[in-house]
């Protein structure tokens, strides 16, 4: 709750920093309301006592040992995604401030949906998550591709919410409670009506899939992905799919799971059908964003096996240490994209000919990026990978094998950039300069995966 007013308090700031029109000021706001948000969440979590906020707000929300720990990997992206906002907002002006306190307010939504115990708190922490982000994927107003990207966006999220709340209707009227605690308890004891319980739940499942960008509910992520700008790219990828994933299986691991045997069945196709369609188009594509796209959607599959896994041994460490170690390669993979491509207008594997020879920090940062998401070991996002999938194999062992199919697939297509950068002959006159933020947001991320890599189970005494 600390890091909660701490946050709304920055984005107030900053949007009455941005009407001085002292533009210099906002990123360093920004910055410090989020590190002291990120400081006050890790002395909550690794101080091990009860926070104070929980009896006080208990029927809406609890910053539980699970909710603080998902705060904490939100609100390490975000600092890392405003450390890159000085190069990525540079074209902006008396929108800046408007844009900062849009993202924070978003990160707002995200710690609502970390921590609800209520599906109407869920429900409001959907909203406030989503409704910045339809303005920030249009904020270039004069582009084409972005305002296609905020219709779409918003339209998709528009039918979504409703699927969502009518569905959290009819569990309402199937069990008479809102409380996820007393609607599993509902359910265990027989005391609801199944039909209405089952569609229920099925539309709560839509709603979230279209959130998640899982398949079929994704058509809409890859032109949302490539319209917007490259920072908010970033940010959607990151910060908005582990708020997706975490109250995801909070609402399922403690309303839903006496329903398990029913839900089970449509999570797993989904999480079949998303891993490889995703996959499959992903080696077609020759735009960086777009790549980028199908890759997350990829990734919504792999992380939809620790849904499955509810209720085994190690489901919500395996999910919280693979949404960290993928937010922070996606983040530093953004980070040289940015360096790269705005400067020259071209986003094609093309632009990243011989990047090694230009700049070989550059270069390194997204080879390291690439191995991570692909999970090569010894990465951390291998032992991303390998605790998700140790988790599920228990339960669901020929899903796991289509997963490590799915996942040796992902090699070629991230290989390609790769190859581009220190194997291919620089066709190109493109000249590429490193900005500072940059620099200091990648190393930061390399340091990070390095630490991930060679402690990856520090991470799993968190929750």
């Amino acid at each position: 709750m600390t890091a909660l007013l701490i946050l709304f308090t920055t984005a107030i700031a900053v949007l009455f920093a941005g009407l001085t029109k002292s533009r210099q000021l906002l990123q360093p706001i920004a910055m410090i309301g989020s590190l002291l948000a990120l400081g006050a969440t890790a002395y909550d979590l690794l101080s091990g006592t009860p926070n104070s906020w929980n009896d006080m707000y208990a029927s809406m929300f609890q910053f539980t040992p699970y909710a603080l720990a998902f705060s904490a990997v939100a609100l390490l992206s975000t600092v890392l995604i405003i450390g890159l906002s000085g190069w990525g907002f540079r074209a902006l002006h008396d929108t800046l401030g408007d844009n900062y306190g849009l993202i924070l307010f978003s990160v707002c939504g995200a710690l609502c949906m970390f921590s609800f115990t209520n599906m109407t708190m869920l429900f409001l922490g959907i909203e406030i998550l989503s409704i910045p982000l339809y303005v920030l994927a249009g904020s270039r107003r004069d582009n084409l591709a972005g305002n296609e990207a905020a219709l779409k966006y918003f339209l998709m999220g528009a039918f979504a919410t409703g699927i969502l709340l009518f569905g959290i209707a009819l569990v309402y009227g199937a069990t008479a409670s809102f409380d996820i605690q007393a609607i599993a308890v509902s359910i265990s004891e027989n005391r609801h009506s199944a039909g209405m319980l089952h569609v229920g739940i099925l539309l709560i499942l839509i709603g979230l899939s279209f959130k998640i960008s899982a398949v079929p509910f994704h058509f809409w992520a890859p032109d949302v992905y490539t319209g917007s700008p490259n920072l908010v790219t970033a940010f959607m990828a990151t910060v908005v799919k582990t708020a997706g994933f975490a109250a995801f299986y909070r609402l399922f691991s403690i309303a839903f799971a006496p329903a398990m045997d029913f839900w089970s069945v449509p999570v797993t196709a989904i999480a079949a059908l998303t891993m490889t369609l995703a996959n499959t188009t992903a080696i077609f594509q020759t735009d960086f964003k777009r790549m980028m796209a199908y890759s997350s959607i990829s990734h919504a599959g792999y992380l939809l096996l620790a849904i499955l896994a509810i209720g085994l041994a190690g489901s919500d460490r395996a999910l919280l240490f693979y949404t960290l170690t993928y937010s922070i390669a996606t983040i530093c993979a953004f980070g040289a994209y940015m360096a790269v491509a705005e400067p020259n207008d071209d986003g094609s594997f093309a632009a990243f000919n011989g990047l090694s020879k230009k700049q070989p920090l550059l270069a390194a940062v997204l080879a390291i990026s690439m191995l991570s998401l692909a999970g090569i070991p010894p990465t951390a996002g291998f032992f991303g990978k390998y605790y998700l999938f140790t988790a599920a194999f228990a339960r669901y062992p020929w899903l796991i094998v289509l997963a490590v199919i799915n996942s040796a697939i992902s090699i070629y297509y991230y290989f390609k950039i790769i190859i581009a950068m220190y194997f291919t002959r620089e066709e190109n006159a493109y000249t590429v300069s490193l900005p500072s933020g940059v620099r200091w947001v990648v190393l930061a991320g390399m340091l990070l995966i390095a630490l991930l890599t060679f402690i990856p189970g520090s991470v799993y005494a968190l929750i």
